[in-house]
């Protein structure tokens, strides 16, 4: 018999079939598989497909935010996050009762857990996850790019080792062309307006330090360390988010 952890491979694969119009009808708004076997830290080496999952963000208007002559926009949205974690949560029990491994690596904004796993998390990104997915690439902005939502989106992983079809185009550089939209509004001029590439994934396209001088400045007016001007001035996604349309399964 050929088998998985004990448990007949075929039937595993017929059980999954369903899977990704689950996640969907969970409530994410992407979902996709990548293999992320190139560059995995040893410790996630036994889970090596990702699971990667999006919810997009509410209108933008709803949050920016004008306050004593400074315009920002906040990305974090504890309730989109809240929910990915639900999501996150019902398929690792849905591929765990099937015989499958499964670890859930939660939204950034809500990886302050206290479990000794949590120590793990930083060492997988979602960028990785999305990018071998084929559900996004990552902008000039060092923000994660989907063709239709553009960076307008929460992400999460589920790392497994269930066998899942993987995609087969993954992104390995980045598809933002000619368009300087968010290198042009960034108020500290950190944005070098430079294309990510697979290879280069460990060099930083923004300037950190101004970056956070900035975030420094903002909290002086506002109170809060926001500043995502470079989201809402992208392109991509701003009429998509404004709409109550179905969610694409697939980029293109």
């Amino acid at each position: 018999m050929n088998t998985v952890n004990g448990l007949d491979r075929d039937n595993l694969n017929f059980n999954l079939g369903g899977l990704h119009q689950k996640i969907l009808q969970w409530g994410a708004s992407l979902a996709g598989y990548g293999d992320v076997r190139p560059g995995l830290a040893k410790e996630f080496k036994h889970i090596p497909t990702a699971i990667s999952l999006a919810i997009r963000h509410p209108p933008a208007e709803s949050s920016i935010i004008r306050q004593n002559g400074v315009t920002a926009y906040t990305n974090q949205f504890p309730e989109v996050d809240n929910k990915l974690i639900v999501i996150q949560k019902k398929i690792v029990t849905y591929l765990r009762m099937q015989g499958w491994r499964a670890l859930a690596i939660p939204p950034d904004t809500a990886q302050e857990d206290l479990r000794f796993i949590a120590r793990l998390f930083p060492l997988f990104q979602h960028k990785t996850a999305a990018t071998c997915a084929g559900l996004g690439w990552i902008g000039k902005s060092g923000l994660l790019i989907n063709s239709r939502y553009g960076p307008r989106l929460s992400w999460a992983t589920v790392l497994t080792d269930a066998l899942l079809p993987v995609s087969e185009q993954p992104y390995l550089k980045g598809n933002c062309g000619s368009c300087r939209k968010c290198v042009d509004i960034c108020p500290s001029g950190a944005i070098k307006d430079e294309e990510w590439t697979r290879q280069s994934t460990t060099q930083v396209k923004i300037d950190v330090s101004r970056c956070a001088r900035q975030l420094e400045k903002n909290y002086q007016a506002l109170g809060r360390y926001i500043c995502g001007l470079c989201i809402l001035a992208c392109p991509l996604g701003k009429r998509v988010t404004e709409e109550s349309s179905v969610p694409k399964t697939k980029e293109g």
